[in-house]
């Protein structure tokens, strides 16, 4: 797995506990090369793999954009973000 991908969402797992494909590559409207998204998903399912992240699908609320997400494990993402009345939902991702 690419060692800066995999450094940068363990880096976000301590603060704020969760990120996104997006996050990662610094593409808040989603036009990086879809190869970079593919690279990052590969990395979450992997470190996913090995335990030290849980997956979850994140749903923009305004247009139904879909991503991966991943948090530390124990964070319910879904309650944070619904406690928060944030911008997304997310569900679990089983991949």
């Amino acid at each position: 797995m690419p060692q800066d991908f995999q450094k940068a969402i363990m880096q976000r797992m301590e603060q704020p506990g969760w990120v996104t494909t997006r996050g990662i590559l610094r593409d808040p409207t989603g036009q990086a090369d879809p190869d970079d998204y593919v690279a990052v998903e590969e990395t979450m399912k992997e470190l996913a793999g090995l335990g030290q992240i849980v997956l979850w699908r994140l749903i923009v609320l305004d247009d139904g954009v879909e991503m991966l997400a991943a948090a530390r494990p124990g964070l319910e993402l879904d309650k944070d973000l619904e406690q928060r009345g944030a911008w997304a939902k997310a569900e679990r991702y089983e991949p």
